[in-house]
Order: structure tokens, then sequence, then C-alpha cells
């Protein structure tokens, strides 16, 4: 695996946050599996997917989610446990999102929902579930994440 460095201007430290769906939360809890946006048609055979991540956590700047996983530019770096013929890329496209890429370096089948095992341990610093959530969304996110790993569940 190699790994490219991140975005030009971001430090390793900056945290960043992704929007999930309860289902992909239980998918990345359960499996360790993080979900990854398929390419587009078209797109070069070695891409396996992509995913966009909000540079900085703003309750405010959020794109809507009900539930969103905060982490940092350096641990999603040391988390993502891409095969061993993969590569991964993190650049910014914009000022407010970082987009993590992962490639093969030979042609690869694409895969219906592409995904990559991470270390959820080191991947995940906190768990933010929106204020307009219901409130039994909010205590049921609570309860997964507390039992699988012990981390802050925050309303924003």
């Amino acid at each position: 695996m190699r790994l490219h460095d991140g975005p030009q201007g971001a430090a390793p430290t900056s945290p960043i946050a992704r929007g999930l769906s309860f289902v992909e939360l239980m998918e990345l809890l359960e499996f360790s599996r993080l979900r990854f946006e398929a390419p587009a048609a078209g797109a070069s055979a070695t891409l396996i997917g992509t995913q966009e991540w909000h540079l900085g956590i703003d309750a405010d700047g959020l794109p809507p989610s009900d539930i969103y996983i905060c982490s940092t530019l350096e641990a999603l770096r040391d988390a993502v446990l891409p095969p061993a013929d993969a590569e991964l890329r993190i650049d910014t496209p914009s000022l407010d999102f970082i987009r993590l890429m992962a490639t093969a370096r030979a042609r690869a089948t694409p895969l219906p929902q592409p995904c990559l095992r991470v270390d959820l341990q080191a991947l995940i610093r906190r768990v933010l579930v929106a204020a307009e959530a219901p409130a039994h969304l909010y205590d049921l996110v609570r309860q997964v994440v507390m039992a699988r790993l012990w981390i802050d569940v925050a309303r924003v």
C-alpha cells in the first residue's frame, strides 16, 4: 500500500467529519468496513472508489446528515487498511472538503458497493448526532457506539 501526502495547507491533526446513514454506521461498527462512492461510468478501471470528508467540525457548516463520524487527517491516513495492491490518495477539491481516493495497481472488477477495511479505534474520535434527529436515534447511536468503541457521542 502506498499513501500519498494529504492536502496542502491542512495539518495532520486537522479535524474532519463524514455524514453517515444509520445503516452505514452499523456496517462500519460491525464489520470495520468504510463504504466508498462507486466510480462513475467510464471512470478509470483502476479506481476502487472515493469519499469526501468535511474539513473542520463546525455544526453549522456540516452537510445535512443525522449522524457524523469525526476523525483527523492523520487518523484517516493510519486507519484505512487497503489491500496490498491498492493505493490511497488524499487531496483537497475545495477549502471545505478533502477527498480520499482508493485505486488498484491493476485493472479491478468493480464492486457493487466498494469498501475498505479500517481500524475503528484509530479512525473514530467521536460521533455526532444532529440536534434535529429524533431522541430515540440519538439514544440508539449512543448505545451501539459506546458498546463497541467507548467514545463520546454528542448532539450538534
